[in-house]
């Protein structure tokens, strides 16, 4: 076969493929296992941008296990767990080779599934090393990439307790990923001078808010929550749904409710979710007498997640991305601090309150005053809904990612290095 039939053929074989529908690789730092627990595997069925991809393939490069799923026919996770890519080096210094051996076959893992399955566009989720394999399998395999940022990860560092903010080796991945990608596409207004500060061109960065199906939380109100987890009928619910981490700020929340509950006890707080500071908390909360005020309900399943919002009378949200924006869609009122992006759906004293970072005078205040006018707190959570719909409903926020993803296909890649 000449040169020109050859070309002929794969041209034919391009052809019917977009004729089938578009395909796209995410590469995220996550993990099947933890995202079930959390019950959050519905942010992966999102990725389809409601069928603008035929194809959606999912690769975990630090999962905790080696797997391929099938969610569907849409969507496929693809995880390299610690002991990828030689299961027989798991010993110590084995584990050392694997942890050399794993960037460059992962590529190549990648690359070949690319053109397998005639991936058109690849999408990491962070600038670190999921950027550093976009930008690598993009090189390789001729297709554009982009990167979508998702917090301010110096603050982020610096809010866990390192001083110097990021590691240094991020930093260095950051700043050779992020002007490489096609498009770098961070979910809100304020990460924006972050991106132009490390070189990125400002006509490569589209904004993406996050969306939200807000159909599945028009449900009546259920009182299932209250027998599930042995809430007093009668008793007023304040709800913080997250990880259980410093930079959310949980232990501000223990500390607002002893001062709540020296002056009254018609309240239950609950902390939905888990993670590192869940034995500190639990810890505190004893030492301070709150056991029968905090309850510590894990993660918890979609539905009741959904049924907790909506019977809270406010969200002690002091930190939130998706939270945020959920805890406002089911009509519940935040308390949030006066940090990155609050202010675009926490409008002071209308959709609820916003404090300055750390007063937690404030905090209280604000908390007994919604205790005090259960009315008004109703009245703010349905302007909340209202505008978290009109800002972050999927149909919307579809459309512009949709867009994204077109510009993001004009791209012509050379794959030489």
């Amino acid at each position: 076969m000449n040169p020109q039939m050859r070309a002929d053929q794969k041209k034919r074989i391009h052809d019917n493929h977009h004729q089938q529908g578009l395909s796209i690789l995410f590469i995220v730092p996550s993990d099947y296992t933890s995202l079930l627990a959390k019950g959050v595997i519905h942010l992966i069925l999102e990725r389809d941008e409601r069928g603008f991809f035929k194809k959606v393939f999912s690769a975990h490069p630090y999962a905790s296990r080696t797997q391929t799923l099938a969610l569907n026919e849409t969507h496929q996770v693809i995880e390299f767990g610690p002991n990828y890519p030689c299961s027989i080096l798991n010993f110590k210094y084995g584990r050392i080779i694997n942890y050399l051996l794993k960037p460059a076959l992962i590529i190549k893992v990648l690359t070949n599934l690319i053109k397998r399955e005639h991936i058109d566009v690849i999408r990491a989720t962070d600038g670190f090393w999921c950027g550093f394999y976009a930008w690598a399998v993009s090189k390789l395999a001729g297709i554009p990439f982009c990167i979508s940022i998702h917090t301010n990860y110096e603050r982020y560092f610096r809010q866990i307790g390192r001083k110097r903010g990021m590691p240094l080796l991020f930093k260095m991945f950051e700043r050779f990923t992020l002007p490489r990608a096609h498009l770098v596409m961070p979910i809100r207004e304020h990460i924006v001078q972050g991106m132009l500060s490390m070189g990125v061109d400002p006509n490569r960065i589209c904004v993406i808010p996050h969306g939200i199906s807000t159909e599945e939380f028009l449900i009546p109100e259920n009182v299932e929550i209250f027998e599930r987890f042995g809430i007093p009928l009668g008793k007023k619910v304040i709800s913080f749904v997250g990880r259980l981490a410093r930079d959310n700020y949980v232990y501000d929340i223990v500390e607002v409710t002893r001062r709540i509950s020296m002056m009254r006890s018609d309240f239950i707080v609950l902390l939905v979710g888990d993670g590192l500071e869940h034995n500190g908390l639990k810890s505190l909360v004893q030492e301070y007498g709150l056991s029968s005020i905090v309850m510590f309900t894990g993660f918890q399943p979609r539905d009741i997640v959904i049924s907790i919002r909506s019977r809270s009378l406010m969200s002690l949200c002091l930190k939130g991305g998706f939270s945020l924006i959920e805890s406002c869609v089911a009509g519940c009122p935040s308390i949030s601090y006066d940090i990155e992006w609050h202010y675009e759906l926490v409008k002071n004293g209308e959709t609820g309150f916003l404090i300055e970072e750390s007063n937690l005078d404030a905090v209280t205040e604000a908390v007994i005053y919604l205790l005090d006018h259960p009315e008004q707190a109703r009245e703010m959570g349905a302007k909340a809904r209202k505008l978290a719909i009109a800002r972050h409903d999927l149909s919307h926020t579809t459309e512009v990612k949709r867009n994204y993803y077109r510009k993001l296909l004009k791209y012509k890649i050379s794959c030489r290095w």
